[in-house]
């Protein structure tokens, strides 16, 4: 069976050629011979991605065997020492192998060792370390990258939706609204349906560095082990959130919200403004407005307006705070939360790079993707002279809105 990334460029190559058949009685053959073999092509995918789910699925039981075998989970901290000494051994030289078969299935570029995706997903609940090292007091086995990676991103707590294990492209589809008309008794009724745009998600490569010590390399501890695993994690987990918030769409970057076309906007003034009670809900009758109020509704900013909402009155003279002690994460009634990934060097009229944003929307519209396991390359010598080790990790996601008027944005709030 052919890779999933080749399958996938001739779907799309053939996807183009077909488009460009001009519909014409003397194209009809022609666009018909097209159309079947664009058909051939999707059915192959299927199969191909079926083939790889079932592969995947078989890994996760494997990786638990060799757990238990081994008496013991996968320790990365063994993992990058078997990579810089090259002796990589044990359950950590079988998971790297499984990782090699899983990028080379999937047609991604190894660019180093491969951690698959069977360590990256939850744990299965089974034990795996032993009694006399305390397993008797330990209900669950360890928690995995994807678990931890999840609850370090901000737009994940408001409601964002992660995929995970996705082979090839990924289709989300958003739709308009179906339209409804009163007929009189014997007038014929036109058909009304909803119009559906499809948003491809495809694999973008993100690139993560964190240095690690040699001396903490050689620690055995599973602190030291939880200590390694959340600084990569928290790089990989900002490196996601800024392209879910900021993204530029360009350069391998996915777009986020605020460079999203079709986000709705309020504004604050010509020279940005202070931010107000009437713009908080002017943000949510935008997205009211496009009959978008349902999902997971909240609100996104930073420190800066974080801190404004607190002391800002809904009124003046009445000490009702936007943002209450009370209730320090709700705002107009929704969750609210910051990030320092949300701007606050945004330029209106003459308040140059003193403005911020504010972000309200149904954040289950937002897809968070990731394919495959995580390639990783281990640089010992770059540091040498200061006795760290480079540990860049490459995975492959991408980020998507969906529906773009499932979100609005002020983007010229100034705090100062």
């Amino acid at each position: 069976m052919r890779k999933i990334a080749e399958i996938r460029r001739d779907l799309a190559a053939k996807a183009e050629e077909v488009k460009g058949i001009k519909a014409s009685p003397e194209n009809a053959e022609t666009l018909k011979k097209g159309i079947e073999e664009l058909k051939a092509l999707m059915r192959e995918l299927e199969q191909a991605e079926a083939v790889e789910a079932a592969a995947q699925q078989a890994a996760d039981r494997e990786l638990d065997r060799k757990q238990r075998v081994a008496g013991r989970p996968f320790s990365l901290v063994r993992y990058i020492n078997g990579i810089i000494n090259r002796d990589l051994s044990g359950l950590e030289k079988e998971v790297d192998e499984m990782g090699a078969k899983e990028y080379e299935r999937l047609g991604l570029e190894k660019r180093g060792h491969v951690i698959p995706s069977a360590y990256l997903r939850a744990a299965s609940g089974q034990n795996y370390t032993t009694a006399a090292d305390g397993g008797n007091l330990i209900e669950e086995g360890e928690r995995r990258y994807l678990d931890i990676l999840r609850e370090k991103l901000v737009v994940a707590g408001l409601g964002a939706t992660v995929l995970t294990d996705l082979v090839g492209t990924f289709t989300a589809i958003s739709s308009s609204a179906i339209q409804a008309a009163w007929e009189g008794e014997a007038d014929k009724d036109e058909l009304k349906k909803a119009s559906y745009t499809k948003l491809s998600m495809t694999p973008h490569r993100s690139a993560v560095t964190v240095a690690a010590t040699k001396d903490l390399l050689r620690q055995t501890s599973f602190d030291v082990e939880a200590d390694l695993l959340n600084k990569i994690t928290s790089a990989h987990a900002d490196l996601l959130e800024k392209a879910a918030i900021t993204g530029s769409g360009s350069d391998g970057e996915p777009t986020g919200i605020l460079n999203t076309s079709g986000i709705g906007s309020v504004a604050m003034g010509t020279n940005g403004g202070a931010i107000t009670w009437k713009s908080i809900v002017a943000l949510e009758t935008k997205v009211n407005s496009e009959n978008a109020n349902r999902g997971k509704l909240a609100y996104l900013s930073n420190a800066k307006v974080n801190g404004a909402l607190k002391v800002t009155e809904m009124a003046t003279g009445t000490a009702r705070f936007l943002l209450s002690n009370e209730a320090p994460n709700v705002l107009n009634g929704y969750p609210f939360a910051w990030s320092n990934l949300v701007p606050s060097g945004l330029t209106k009229g003459t308040a140059a790079d003193k403005c911020s944003a504010l972000i309200f929307g149904n954040f289950q519209d937002l897809y968070i993707g990731q394919w495959g396991g995580i390639d990783i390359v281990v640089d010992p010598y770059t540091g040498a002279r200061t006795g760290e080790v480079y540990i860049t990790l490459n995975a492959w996601n991408d980020v998507k809105v969906v529906e773009p008027k499932s979100f609005a944005a002020i983007t010229d709030i100034t705090t100062d």
